[in-house]
């Protein structure tokens, strides 16, 4: 194995999410009877939970204040993660290879604790990490290369001894600089 230390991100890599995170977002605009566009997944991915909350207050006319529309968010959300979300084939098998090797497993992901945590626990793999963190442990967003040094810092280890697993490429791009 080229290298010891393995970062993965867990949204699009580890899990299957998209699908069942992307319902319930979509319920909020279905239950106001807000019309959406085909791609208004595309506009609301880059915005994070708070923007979105924005977006559907400002520009959709959901009628309610923001931070109403974040705590829905996040409590549906949570509940999807904790018994709804998926692990993609072959992942369970794949991780038990690697920390089979001695790879040292870590989770670095956009999404807080409060979906990872009880994600892993449902899925049991949370035993096959040395650590996950959510950026939000950090103060940065993983397209923010700041990112890669503090979790560099963490591990006690050179970046450039790790390998980021990530289905963005924008991210890939970001930990490879």
């Amino acid at each position: 194995m080229k290298y010891k230390y393995i970062l993965l991100d867990l949204d699009g890599t580890l899990v299957d999410s998209m699908q069942p995170a992307v319902g319930r977002v979509l319920e909020v605009l279905d239950e106001y009877g807000i019309p959406y566009p085909d791609d208004i997944i595309k506009i609301l991915t880059p915005l994070g939970f708070n923007g979105m909350a924005e977006y559907y207050a400002e520009k959709m006319g959901v009628p309610l204040p923001a931070e109403e529309i974040y705590k829905i968010f996040m409590e549906r959300l949570s509940e999807v993660y904790a018994h709804s979300i998926p692990l993609k084939e072959g992942v369970r098998e794949g991780l038990e290879a690697l920390a089979a090797r001695g790879a040292s497993l870590n989770i670095l992901t956009a999404s807080p604790h409060r979906f990872l945590d009880p994600c892993l626990k449902n899925l049991s793999v949370e035993h096959l990490f040395d650590n996950t963190w959510s950026s939000e442990d950090f103060g940065f967003m993983k397209s923010d290369v700041r990112i890669y040094s503090a979790v560099a810092d963490r591990l006690g280890m050179n970046i450039g001894d790790c390998t980021m697993v990530d289905d963005s490429f924008r991210v890939l791009t970001t930990a490879k600089k």
